[in-house]
């Protein structure tokens, strides 16, 4: 069983979890985003992404029966379906991309969500439609699956519908609810990911949560 002895990483690790546990509360997807990269610092990605996974099937719990009233049926008809599609895509790939590769897909998807901010000031008044919501669903569920990141993709499409708060997170709580649950029943991603090795990190992290 291999111990992680850095002190750096418990430095890091306990506000990234618990700034998790804010998100899902209801701060928003952002904060969310920046979980796996500041683990990133201290250990590999993929590592990052197998310590988190247990913490955020459970957060994702409390997250639905806390917005279970309140979530949009017709962006969710759009979203999962195309997130369970990124899911397949990540799961193969799971495993051969390198710790530089998804290191770059980080930062990519930090440029795009900002890129993304700046454009949306400028065009006001326009929603995405299904396609838009397909693709960014996709990605939500590719870049979920890799390093727990489909915050911001999932806020490209959702936040310029103008969804009231409740709706938004709600809506928001069921898609990742799903998604969290089925990439962690993949074969590929629990075997691939490393997370028996690290399962006693995840329930470390969980008590602090």
């Amino acid at each position: 069983m291999e111990i992680i002895t850095d002190p750096f990483f418990y430095m890091i690790a306990v506000p990234a979890v618990l700034l998790y546990g804010m998100a899902k509360g209801g701060l928003g997807p952002g904060p969310a985003a920046v979980v796996v990269p500041l683990m990133s610092l201290v250990i590999a990605p993929v590592r990052a992404a197998a310590i988190m996974l247990p913490i955020l099937c459970v957060m994702d719990l409390f997250a639905v029966w806390n917005f279970r009233k309140s979530f949009d049926r017709r962006h969710l008809r759009i979203l999962l379906p195309a997130g369970v599609a990124g899911i397949i895509i990540a799961s193969f790939l799971m495993g051969y991309l390198s710790n530089e590769a998804i290191k770059l897909i980080i930062g990519l998807i930090a440029v795009v969500f900002c890129l993304n901010y700046w454009i949306k000031r400028e065009v006001k008044n326009k929603k995405p439609g299904v396609l838009s919501g397909c693709i960014w669903g996709t990605l939500a569920g590719f870049t979920s699956t890799q390093i727990h990141a489909g915050g911001p993709p999932i806020s490209v499409y959702l936040l310029p519908q103008k969804l009231d708060k409740l709706t938004l997170m709600g809506t928001i709580a069921i898609f990742f609810i799903v998604i969290n649950y089925l990439k962690g029943t993949s074969k590929n991603y629990f075997i691939k990911s490393t997370f028996p090795k690290f399962k006693q990190y995840s329930l470390f992290l969980f008590k602090i949560f």
